[in-house]
């Protein structure tokens, strides 16, 4: 079953006390003792993030590893040499959050891009927040180039449409995701609030979880000369 879990904004980057998010992706592995993987590529393998990851995850009773390309090699880390076979062993990999555009380059030059779709095939959840979440769509709503203003990106297309993250927490992403949309310049996406998830079972949305009130995921698309905006019922999750 090809899954994949985008987290709008949340989990052990940014909350400071356990989040019911990082426990439900540790459940939907299936398993009593799952091995997950963090890239953390988008933040330049920060690490303190790859701490965080380990911590996190460590305390849920994963077997965790890291694929890192900005540092040297440790204990926790799966080397950058042979990482295919590592990643494919995998229950779920997941992706942090950072710079997409940065990230997708460095994933395209080290072939990485065509492991994660073997990855998604073959069955592996695949997980991520913010960057990590809008990697797997066909376009992204992206500060990526580091402007003022918010842009499309072309991601790496697992998913059909665009994505936006942290939707509830900056006004500006709204309307520019309306006017990319109006353009068009993205098409009809999947927007998504900071403690909020949607899972994906092959390329449709299977469910939406939320963890904070009033947060969810708005499908989003044009139909004549207007946007239409939708919010989705979303599944409260606690630890």
């Amino acid at each position: 079953m090809q899954r994949i879990l985008a987290v709008g904004g949340g989990g052990f980057m940014m909350e400071d006390a356990p989040s019911p998010i990082d426990r439900h992706i540790t459940g939907l592995t299936g398993k009593a003792r799952p091995r997950i993987c963090y890239v953390a590529t988008p933040s330049g393998d920060l690490p303190a993030h790859l701490d965080k990851f380990h911590a996190a995850y460590g305390d849920l009773g994963c077997e965790t590893s890291h694929l890192a390309f900005f540092r040297q090699p440790d204990a926790r880390s799966i080397r950058v040499s042979d990482f295919r076979p590592r990643l494919l062993e995998q229950d779920a990999i997941f992706v942090g959050g950072g710079n997409t555009k940065s990230a997708l380059a460095v994933w395209r030059e080290w072939g990485l891009d065509a492991v994660m779709r073997e990855a998604w095939e073959s069955g592996v959840l695949l997980a991520g927040m913010s960057a990590g979440a809008m990697c797997w769509f066909e376009a992204g709503l992206t500060d990526s180039f580091w402007g003022s203003a918010y842009r499309p990106l072309d991601c790496l297309g697992l998913l059909p449409g665009g994505c936006a993250v942290h939707y509830n927490s900056d006004p500006k992403r709204r309307e520019t995701l309306h006017a990319a949309q109006q353009a068009p310049s993205i098409p009809s996406s999947i927007a998504i609030d900071d403690f909020a998830a949607v899972m994906y079972v092959g390329t449709s949305i299977n469910s939406v979880f939320s963890w904070r009130t009033g947060s969810t995921a708005y499908q989003t698309y044009r139909e004549g000369g207007t946007v239409i905006e939708t919010a989705l019922s979303a599944k409260q999750i606690s630890l």
